[in-house]
């Protein structure tokens, strides 16, 4: 475990190297570009409100940019290296299939926290400049982003070891992102459906993240992120991870 830390710091680093190098700082600038654009709407659009419409419009904002970056990267980056022979270089040293994987995706997740501090400097600075604080709670929605980010991530890497493409990836992992945010509705339906038809629903669902648990920023929710959304974000991303490891083992590399 000791000589593969090296290995999985490595790749990690790598990893986040390549995905800052590209597209990286246009992204922000079309951020900000949008962010700004949409503080001035706020201000005609919404006299009274403008301080919450400009906060929850910058974190989904946040959020989504984050997400599409992330998804881009976690979809292509084992594609392209298996394309370019890359993978192969790597495996013929001694390399652990599981290190090497742990550093792919932990050097998504270095990338993704990075956005989310300078997206999240950017917005903040755009609600100091129109006279607004700090929001409530804001770093525990970042937080919960990082969440969701951290589970759909996983399973889009365990999802590109036996995709075709990067976009039949992209297509099922935002299925899967869709869906994980209207779980809870989608299982109050199975719970009231009778007979097999409620039974196939409900077992389906829990093939499916319930990502409205790290939603800090809903009306109604804890202005924390509980124990319970921490577990269900470790146990998703360790089975993706798991699963993702038992795909990469089973190719010929």
């Amino acid at each position: 475990m000791r000589r593969a830390a090296p290995v999985v710091l490595s790749v990690a680093l790598n990893s986040f190297s390549e995905s800052v190098r590209n597209r990286f700082f246009t992204l922000f600038a079309v951020f900000a570009f949008t962010a700004v654009y949409a503080s001035v709407l706020a201000g005609v659009m919404a006299v009274d409100q403008e301080a919450r419409l400009l906060a929850d419009f910058g974190l989904a904002l946040i959020e989504l940019t984050a997400l599409a970056y992330a998804l881009f990267g976690a979809s292509s980056s084992l594609l392209r290296e298996a394309e370019t022979k890359t993978i192969y270089l790597v495996f013929s040293r001694p390399v652990p299939r599981w290190a090497y994987l742990a550093g792919k995706f932990c050097g998504s997740m270095l990338t993704a926290a990075l956005m989310l501090a300078v997206m999240a400097l950017l917005h903040l600075s755009l609600l100091y400049f129109r006279g607004f604080g700090v929001p409530e709670a804001y770093g525990w929605a970042l937080f919960g982003t990082f969440l969701k980010l951290s589970v759909i991530v996983s399973f889009a890497f365990f999802v590109s070891l036996f995709s075709t493409s990067a976009v039949s990836t992209l297509v099922i992992s935002a299925i899967m992102w869709t869906l994980g945010h209207f779980a809870s509705e989608a299982r109050f339906l199975a719970e009231q459906s009778a007979g097999l038809k409620g039974f196939l629903l409900g077992a389906l669902l829990w093939l499916v993240p319930n990502l409205q648990l790290f939603n800090v920023r809903d009306a109604g929710a804890a202005l924390a992120i509980g124990p319970s959304a921490l577990f269900s974000a470790a146990a998703w991303t360790l089975s993706s991870y798991l699963g993702a490891l038992w795909l990469l083992s089973r190719k010929e590399f």
